[in-house]
């Protein structure tokens, strides 16, 4: 599933004439090579956070797609994961008319208007690691936000032996439907099967100085809090802080997504586990599925599931050295998911 990306290759893939747009707030393209570029298919792929690891893992994931299958991929994003930061880069791509279009939001409801003359014009949209509310489009191929957060706090509370006290729940806010799920996965978890007392949910946005001054208040009016679940990078790193603070080593934390930093604070004990998606894999299934929409190899009617789930696995420090688990680990190097 996983192919080595080194330098000579990604030349070869520009003589091959995949246009690569590296994400960010200066955007970039290399040229094309070779034959001409005319009669290829244009795939423009846009998400936020574009200088994070999973989507750089993502990014990897869509390359090699796009290689396999001889399509031009643009690649665009925004540093943040603001809406409308999303929507102004949203807004300029779309009016360079792509083929297809892979797009990731955070916020399921606000680009529902904009897309519209999109996807109103017939031209495919395909959702990697997101969804849209109104379900216009071909296929999202996200993880199962709500049962990998169920199953992995059915999994801590085995693992980690946790009997009684209660439990603090940090994420984004109620508008990012990817970060509810995974927090009200996590509640219901812990409701339905244990005699744990899940708290309200906190929401902290990804904001890390927020989430550690919520954790702190958090633990300073709740003596018995024994597990801490985070939903992104951010609140992870904020609930790390506070948890430090409090010293108490004895407070479980569980984090989602295997960032670098994540998996060095896991292996400090900064983290007793981690929620670990396949972004390379919803980047490559996403992209090879539009390769073949647009050059017409398949259409939007065949495609009969619209929504797929891609792998997960809850990391920990005994099993994150382990080749089954590499390929859960976040990078933007593509030459390391080999």
């Amino acid at each position: 599933m996983f192919r080595s990306k080194t330098t000579s290759v990604l030349a070869a893939a520009s003589a091959l004439g995949i246009a690569v747009v590296l994400a960010g707030c200066s955007t970039g393209s290399s040229a094309a090579s070779g034959d001409s570029s005319s009669a290829k298919k244009t795939i423009a792929m846009v998400t936020p956070e574009s200088t994070g690891e999973f989507y750089g893992t993502m990014y990897c994931g869509a390359k090699a797609a796009a290689e396999k299958e001889g399509v031009t991929l643009k690649i665009q994003g925004t540093p943040e994961t603001t809406t409308d930061a999303e929507m102004q880069v949203l807004q300029s791509v779309l009016a360079t008319n792509p083929d297809g279009l892979l797009l990731t939001v955070w916020d399921n409801t606000a680009f529902n208007s904009t897309l519209k003359s999109y996807t109103d014009s017939g031209k495919p949209l395909v959702m990697p690691d997101s969804f849209l509310s109104n379900k216009d489009y071909v296929q999202s191929i996200r993880t199962d936000n709500y049962q990998s957060s169920y199953d992995a706090a059915v999994q801590a509370i085995k693992d980690f032996k946790l009997t009684t006290g209660k439990v603090v729940i940090v994420t984004d806010s109620p508008g990012n439907q990817v970060q509810s799920d995974r927090a009200k996965g996590f509640k219901d978890a812990i409701e339905k099967e244990s005699k744990l007392t899940a708290l309200d949910i906190q929401y902290v946005g990804g904001d890390s100085a927020k989430a550690s001054q919520t954790v702190s208040s958090q633990l300073s009016a709740n003596s018995d809090v024994k597990l801490v679940f985070s939903t992104n990078i951010g609140a992870g790193t904020g609930a790390a802080n506070a948890i430090s603070a409090s010293g108490d080593d004895d407070i479980v934390h569980v984090g989602y997504d295997t960032a670098s930093n994540q998996v060095a604070s896991l292996k400090k004990g900064e983290y007793d586990a981690l929620v670990a998606q396949d972004p390379y894999t919803e980047g490559y299934d996403a992209t090879e599925l539009m390769a073949k929409l647009v050059k017409g190899d398949t259409k939007a009617s065949d495609v009969k599931e619209q929504t797929v789930y891609s792998p997960w696995k809850l990391v920990t420090k005994d099993n994150v050295d382990d080749a089954d688990v590499a390929k859960y680990l976040y990078t933007s190097d593509c030459s390391k998911l080999g």
